[in-house]
């Protein structure tokens, strides 16, 4: 009588593999069929090299056998044992029993496949193309034949088709072992960001604050006003949920936010201009470093300037990617008093390198003028193999 939870494991298994098989990676499917193209090239050249003086039909077959052998090797490689090594011999980690099992599955495996090949190249008349006899020599010399039955045919083949298999799992094995890294380094990098977008809450609440204070002693109705802001400010905020990436339009909602609380403060003397390319709102880039940007700006360029200035947020595309930047008005000699900590321009240069190397936040100042553009580049797509 079958156990019903060992019959529900099996077919737990099942769906697994199936489902397994289905989901690939563009990577995975190119490496595949670049691979199966090189196979089927060698086994037809080889079977070339012990043909003497092939017909146009013996080319035929030779081509067409080649097709089906690639074909049927990497489908049941990618059907049987890739399932295998990711369901049950990888996760286990345990490579004294597993892998013995894995080697009788393998050698199954290889069986199937010659069985499959067999039947395949069983119709074909022995005077087109017969691989059961074989001549070896040359002219010179004296001619080795040699004939095998077919049991003996299955068992050679058979255990060619394992060490193929064998070969074939340690290729992805590797494979998979370099995804895995790549992958824990990308969760490090996350967890990085999400460390360092942690970080610039308190940074920014705190500047926030302070421009609240300030609003206290001149206007405690435009001060109120700012609270009220600031609260909206955080509720859009923590619906966004503080991914370490967003979108250039959440970035720029929040910081709007931040912008329409600093005008009560500087009404006339604070003087916005954005100039946003369409195609580029849904581009990704590190959470609240839009906003860095703009805080920058308004410390350190439009409060240093009695008269006040222009701040001025511009994204457009690059060759390699897209670019935004936030460019202010700044005094000619900037105030010893303004100089801050840093923190939030670092972290945000940081953060950015994290996404990508090639990645820079860079600072370029002119006369009254000072912009910090950020460089962002595409990336290839990480996925599962």
């Amino acid at each position: 009588m079958n156990n019903p939870a060992v019959v529900s494991s099996w077919r737990q298994l099942l769906s697994q593999a199936t489902q397994l098989a289905s989901h690939t990676s563009r990577s995975y499917r190119l490496s595949v069929l670049i691979a199966g193209i090189i196979y089927a090239l060698c086994y037809c050249t080889i079977l070339l090299l012990m043909l003497d003086k092939p017909t146009p039909k013996q080319l035929s077959l030779l081509v067409l056998l080649s097709l089906f052998e690639s074909i049927n090797f990497f489908a049941i490689c990618h059907l049987l044992i890739r399932p295998y090594l990711k369901l049950i011999l990888l996760p286990q980690g345990r490579y004294g029993t597993n892998l013995l099992g894995f080697l009788l599955f393998s050698f199954i495996v290889g069986q199937l496949l010659m069985l499959s090949s067999y039947a395949f190249s069983g119709p074909i008349p022995p005077d087109d193309l017969n691989l059961r006899q074989m001549s070896f020599g040359s002219a010179t010399e004296r001619q080795v034949h040699l004939s095998m039955s077919d049991p003996v045919l299955l068992i050679v083949g058979g255990v060619n088709q394992t060490i193929a298999c064998w070969i074939w799992s340690l290729a992805y094995v590797l494979w998979h072992s370099q995804a895995a890294r790549r992958q824990m380094q990308l969760q490090v990098h996350q967890a990085q960001l999400q460390q360092l977008t942690n970080q610039l809450n308190p940074h920014f609440l705190f500047n926030a604050l302070n421009s609240i204070r300030a609003l206290i002693f001149e206007d405690q109705l435009k001060a109120a006003d700012a609270v009220t802001r600031l609260s909206e400010l955080f509720r859009v905020h923590l619906q966004a949920h503080l991914r370490p990436l967003s979108t250039l339009a959440d970035e720029w909602q929040l910081a709007s936010h931040y912008l329409e609380i600093e005008q009560i403060r500087f009404e006339q003397r604070l003087r916005i201009e954005t100039d946003f390319a369409d195609n580029l709102w849904q581009q990704q880039l590190p959470t609240l470093s839009l906003l860095t940007l703009v805080e920058n700006a308004i410390k350190h360029g439009i409060a240093q300037c009695p008269q006040g200035g222009v701040i001025q947020i511009s994204s457009q595309a690059t060759p390699d990617g897209w670019q935004l930047s936030v460019c202010n008005t700044c005094p000619e000699q900037p105030a010893k008093t303004t100089a801050g900590t840093g923190t939030g321009l670092a972290n945000t240069r940081h953060r950015l390198q994290l996404m990508s190397g090639r990645n820079q936040l860079v600072a370029t100042r002119q006369p009254q003028q000072f912009c910090l553009s950020m460089e962002l580049y595409h990336e290839l797509e990480n996925a599962d193999c």
